[in-house]
Protein backbone atom coordinates (compact mmCIF):
# COMPACT_ATOMS: atom_id res chain seq x y z
CA UNK A 1 0.00 0.00 0.00
CA UNK A 2 1.09 3.69 -0.44
CA UNK A 3 3.34 5.43 2.08
CA UNK A 4 1.73 8.91 3.41
CA UNK A 5 -1.68 8.35 2.30
CA UNK A 6 -5.00 7.14 4.53
CA UNK A 7 -5.40 3.54 3.47
CA UNK A 8 -9.07 1.86 3.00
CA UNK A 9 -9.30 -1.59 2.63
CA UNK A 10 -12.46 -2.75 1.36
CA UNK A 11 -13.55 -6.77 1.51
CA UNK A 12 -16.60 -7.38 -0.36
CA UNK A 13 -17.34 -6.25 -3.67
CA UNK A 14 -21.04 -6.79 -4.06
CA UNK A 15 -23.40 -3.83 -5.16
CA UNK A 16 -22.44 -1.71 -2.16
CA UNK A 17 -18.94 -2.67 -1.39
CA UNK A 18 -18.09 -1.81 -5.03
CA UNK A 19 -19.86 1.52 -5.13
CA UNK A 20 -17.99 2.37 -1.76
CA UNK A 21 -14.52 1.77 -3.18
CA UNK A 22 -15.04 3.11 -6.40
CA UNK A 23 -16.44 6.37 -4.90
CA UNK A 24 -13.43 6.37 -2.26
CA UNK A 25 -10.99 5.75 -4.99
CA UNK A 26 -12.83 8.77 -7.07
CA UNK A 27 -12.35 11.18 -4.22
CA UNK A 28 -8.67 10.46 -4.11
CA UNK A 29 -8.48 7.98 -1.30
CA UNK A 30 -5.89 4.99 -1.44
CA UNK A 31 -8.29 2.28 -1.79
CA UNK A 32 -7.81 -1.76 -1.92
CA UNK A 33 -11.14 -3.97 -2.81
CA UNK A 34 -11.08 -7.57 -1.92
CA UNK A 35 -13.23 -9.93 -3.53
CA UNK A 36 -13.15 -13.79 -4.35
CA UNK A 37 -15.14 -13.22 -7.52
CA UNK A 38 -12.82 -13.06 -10.87
CA UNK A 39 -14.79 -11.23 -12.72
CA UNK A 40 -15.58 -9.01 -9.94
CA UNK A 41 -11.90 -8.48 -9.14
CA UNK A 42 -11.03 -7.61 -12.91
CA UNK A 43 -13.68 -4.79 -13.21
CA UNK A 44 -12.50 -2.95 -9.93
CA UNK A 45 -8.74 -2.98 -11.61
CA UNK A 46 -10.13 0.04 -13.79
CA UNK A 47 -11.13 1.78 -10.56
CA UNK A 48 -9.03 0.83 -7.53
CA UNK A 49 -5.29 0.94 -7.13
CA UNK A 50 -5.53 -2.54 -6.10
CA UNK A 51 -7.50 -5.39 -6.61
CA UNK A 52 -6.99 -8.65 -5.51
CA UNK A 53 -8.87 -12.02 -5.59
CA UNK A 54 -9.28 -14.09 -2.49
CA UNK A 55 -10.88 -16.12 0.09
CA UNK A 56 -10.82 -12.89 3.05
CA UNK A 57 -11.13 -15.44 5.82
CA UNK A 58 -7.82 -16.60 5.25
CA UNK A 59 -5.80 -14.80 8.04
CA UNK A 60 -2.74 -15.63 6.52
CA UNK A 61 -3.65 -14.20 3.06
CA UNK A 62 -4.94 -11.52 4.85
CA UNK A 63 -1.75 -10.69 6.73
CA UNK A 64 -0.04 -11.52 2.95
CA UNK A 65 -1.64 -8.68 0.85
CA UNK A 66 -1.26 -6.05 3.94
CA UNK A 67 -4.50 -5.45 4.83
CA UNK A 68 -3.38 -5.30 8.20
CA UNK A 69 -1.42 -2.51 7.37
CA UNK A 70 -4.74 -0.80 6.18
CA UNK A 71 -5.32 2.35 7.98
CA UNK A 72 -9.65 1.47 7.43
CA UNK A 73 -10.76 -1.62 6.69
CA UNK A 74 -14.37 -2.02 5.87
CA UNK A 75 -15.83 -5.42 5.83
CA UNK A 76 -19.03 -5.19 3.14
CA UNK A 77 -19.84 -8.45 2.51
CA UNK A 78 -23.49 -8.87 2.26
CA UNK A 79 -24.21 -12.50 0.88
CA UNK A 80 -23.92 -13.85 4.07
CA UNK A 81 -22.73 -12.76 8.06
CA UNK A 82 -20.69 -15.67 8.79
CA UNK A 83 -17.18 -14.15 6.85
CA UNK A 84 -18.22 -11.32 7.98
CA UNK A 85 -17.90 -12.25 11.66
CA UNK A 86 -14.75 -14.21 10.62
CA UNK A 87 -12.73 -11.99 8.74
CA UNK A 88 -13.76 -9.13 11.53
CA UNK A 89 -11.98 -11.16 14.27
CA UNK A 90 -8.92 -11.77 12.45
CA UNK A 91 -9.15 -7.74 11.62
CA UNK A 92 -9.54 -7.31 15.68
CA UNK A 93 -6.66 -9.93 16.49
CA UNK A 94 -4.11 -7.97 14.26
CA UNK A 95 -5.22 -4.78 15.52
CA UNK A 96 -6.35 -2.97 12.70
CA UNK A 97 -6.51 0.14 13.51
CA UNK A 98 -10.15 0.83 11.91
CA UNK A 99 -12.54 -2.13 11.81
CA UNK A 100 -16.04 -1.35 9.77
CA UNK A 101 -18.06 -4.38 9.40
CA UNK A 102 -21.67 -4.41 7.91
CA UNK A 103 -24.87 -6.45 9.32
CA UNK A 104 -28.43 -6.73 7.73
CA UNK A 105 -30.26 -6.76 10.89
CA UNK A 106 -30.19 -5.20 14.38
CA UNK A 107 -29.38 -8.68 15.56
CA UNK A 108 -25.91 -8.89 13.59
CA UNK A 109 -24.98 -5.81 14.50
CA UNK A 110 -25.65 -6.79 18.01
CA UNK A 111 -23.06 -9.72 17.37
CA UNK A 112 -20.43 -7.61 16.19
CA UNK A 113 -20.85 -5.13 18.79
CA UNK A 114 -19.65 -7.92 21.30
CA UNK A 115 -17.06 -9.24 19.53
CA UNK A 116 -15.48 -5.58 19.70
CA UNK A 117 -16.37 -4.08 16.36
CA UNK A 118 -18.59 -0.48 17.24
CA UNK A 119 -18.51 0.77 13.82
CA UNK A 120 -21.49 -0.87 11.99
CA UNK A 121 -22.86 -0.38 8.24
CA UNK A 122 -26.67 -0.56 7.03
CA UNK A 123 -26.44 0.29 3.71
CA UNK A 124 -29.79 -0.49 2.80
CA UNK A 125 -31.12 1.59 5.94
CA UNK A 126 -28.72 4.42 5.28
CA UNK A 127 -29.66 5.44 2.09
CA UNK A 128 -32.74 7.25 3.30
CA UNK A 129 -30.25 8.50 5.75
CA UNK A 130 -28.17 9.64 3.21
CA UNK A 131 -30.81 11.32 1.35
CA UNK A 132 -32.65 12.63 3.77
CA UNK A 133 -28.85 14.47 4.73
CA UNK A 134 -28.39 15.71 1.17
CA UNK A 135 -31.65 17.62 1.23
CA UNK A 136 -31.72 18.87 4.46
CA UNK A 137 -28.42 20.91 4.50
CA UNK A 138 -27.61 23.11 0.85
CA UNK A 139 -23.87 22.75 1.43
CA UNK A 140 -23.54 18.71 1.36
CA UNK A 141 -23.76 17.21 -1.98
CA UNK A 142 -22.78 13.53 -1.35
CA UNK A 143 -22.87 11.68 2.03
CA UNK A 144 -21.67 7.77 2.75
CA UNK A 145 -22.40 7.01 6.34
CA UNK A 146 -19.64 4.62 7.66
CA UNK A 147 -20.88 3.83 10.74
CA UNK A 148 -23.55 5.20 12.71
CA UNK A 149 -21.82 8.63 14.00
CA UNK A 150 -18.83 8.92 10.95
CA UNK A 151 -19.56 9.44 7.49
CA UNK A 152 -17.68 10.96 4.61
CA UNK A 153 -19.66 14.18 2.90
CA UNK A 154 -18.63 16.28 0.08
CA UNK A 155 -19.48 19.83 0.91
CA UNK A 156 -18.79 23.52 -0.60
CA UNK A 157 -15.82 25.18 1.02
CA UNK A 158 -17.13 27.27 4.09
CA UNK A 159 -16.46 30.88 3.62
CA UNK A 160 -13.84 31.64 5.97
CA UNK A 161 -11.49 28.43 4.67
CA UNK A 162 -11.11 30.58 1.12
CA UNK A 163 -7.48 31.88 1.26
CA UNK A 164 -6.12 30.04 3.76
CA UNK A 165 -3.59 26.80 3.85
CA UNK A 166 -4.75 23.63 5.33
CA UNK A 167 -1.97 23.77 7.25
CA UNK A 168 -3.09 26.83 8.42
CA UNK A 169 -6.97 26.08 8.89
CA UNK A 170 -5.93 22.71 11.20
CA UNK A 171 -9.39 20.96 10.32
CA UNK A 172 -7.93 18.24 12.51
CA UNK A 173 -7.03 19.75 15.68
CA UNK A 174 -10.19 22.20 15.30
CA UNK A 175 -12.94 20.44 14.06
CA UNK A 176 -12.08 16.02 14.53
CA UNK A 177 -12.27 15.96 10.94
CA UNK A 178 -10.19 14.40 8.37
CA UNK A 179 -10.22 16.11 4.60
CA UNK A 180 -9.22 13.75 2.49
CA UNK A 181 -8.65 15.90 -0.52
CA UNK A 182 -10.59 18.77 -2.95
CA UNK A 183 -12.63 19.02 -6.22
CA UNK A 184 -11.38 22.10 -7.81
CA UNK A 185 -13.17 24.15 -10.50
CA UNK A 186 -11.19 23.72 -13.97
CA UNK A 187 -11.50 24.24 -17.74
CA UNK A 188 -12.25 21.21 -19.32
CA UNK A 189 -8.84 20.82 -21.79
CA UNK A 190 -8.53 17.34 -22.95
CA UNK A 191 -9.83 13.95 -22.16
CA UNK A 192 -6.90 12.71 -19.73
CA UNK A 193 -8.70 13.39 -16.41
CA UNK A 194 -11.52 12.46 -14.93
CA UNK A 195 -14.05 15.53 -14.12
CA UNK A 196 -17.03 16.03 -11.89
CA UNK A 197 -20.66 17.73 -12.94
CA UNK A 198 -22.02 20.36 -10.98
CA UNK A 199 -24.20 22.85 -12.08
CA UNK A 200 -22.59 22.91 -15.73
CA UNK A 201 -19.01 22.97 -13.69
CA UNK A 202 -16.02 20.88 -14.03
CA UNK A 203 -14.19 19.51 -11.17
CA UNK A 204 -11.11 17.77 -11.19
CA UNK A 205 -9.84 15.43 -7.87
CA UNK A 206 -6.38 16.75 -6.75
CA UNK A 207 -5.63 13.65 -4.53
CA UNK A 208 -3.01 14.01 -1.98
CA UNK A 209 -2.97 17.46 -0.85
CA UNK A 210 -0.02 19.33 0.51
CA UNK A 211 -0.10 21.23 3.18
CA UNK A 212 0.10 24.18 1.49
CA UNK A 213 -2.71 23.76 -1.17
CA UNK A 214 -4.82 27.34 -0.91
CA UNK A 215 -8.78 26.85 -0.09
CA UNK A 216 -10.10 28.69 -3.08
CA UNK A 217 -14.48 29.64 -2.74
CA UNK A 218 -15.64 27.49 -5.25
CA UNK A 219 -13.72 24.21 -3.72
CA UNK A 220 -15.50 20.94 -2.92
CA UNK A 221 -14.05 19.38 0.31
CA UNK A 222 -14.44 15.69 0.99
CA UNK A 223 -14.37 15.08 4.79
CA UNK A 224 -14.19 12.32 6.99
CA UNK A 225 -16.09 12.75 10.42
CA UNK A 226 -19.16 12.75 12.60
CA UNK A 227 -22.22 14.79 11.17
CA UNK A 228 -21.61 16.62 14.74
CA UNK A 229 -18.27 17.62 13.86
CA UNK A 230 -19.27 18.91 10.29
CA UNK A 231 -22.00 21.08 11.58
CA UNK A 232 -19.03 22.77 14.00
CA UNK A 233 -17.09 23.20 11.03
CA UNK A 234 -20.08 24.95 8.79
CA UNK A 235 -21.82 26.79 11.40
CA UNK A 236 -18.68 28.24 13.45
CA UNK A 237 -17.46 31.62 12.84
Amino acid sequence: MALGKKQFCVIGLGEFGFSLAKSLSEKGAYVMGIDSSYETIEEAKKFLDQAIQFDATDAALLKEHGVFDASVVIVAIGESFEPVVLIAMELLNAKVDRVIARASNDTQESILNKIGISEVIHPERDEGIRMATSLLSSSISDFFKLSNNVGIYEIEAPKKMVGYSIKELKIRERYELELITVKRKVKKEDNENIYFSYDDHEYEVLGVLDPLTMIRNTDRLIIMGTQESLDKLVTTN
